[in-house]
């Protein structure tokens, strides 16, 4: 028997109301919003810094790597729900994770670095 609506709080999620625009923030929630941006701004400089990019150094510390890979899933994480909570956006189902983009290149792709140019 589903649950008497009279008694339960009102729940609903970012696709089932409008979305809210950014004008009606409150100071507090833009600069949560900031700071979440910022946050996620960061994580993937600290990534680039260690050679998580594709045409970047090859990493030395592959563990700091790794931490620094799971820093960006984490703030980006992060700054979805908070665009979800305050906004009423919710995350494409299309869009890409940040952890897949390392995945896209890897020791084994070298070889094609190296291949002549075609005509």
């Amino acid at each position: 028997m589903p649950p008497d609506p009279a008694t339960v709080d009102s729940v609903s999620t970012a696709a089932e109301r409008a979305p809210r625009p950014l004008s009606d923030l409150t100071t507090d929630e833009r600069d949560r919003l900031a700071r979440a941006h910022q946050r996620l701004r960061e994580a993937v400089a600290a990534y680039e810094a260690l050679g998580g990019t594709p045409t970047g150094p090859e990493p030395r510390d592959t563990h700091a790597l790794s931490d620094a890979q799971a820093e960006i899933q984490a703030a980006e994480g992060d700054l979805w729900r908070l665009r979800e909570e305050l906004l009423g956006w919710a995350r494409p189902a299309s869009a890409t994770r940040a952890e897949l983009v390392a995945d896209w290149f890897s020791d084994e792709d070298r070889v094609y670095d190296d291949l002549p140019a075609s005509t």
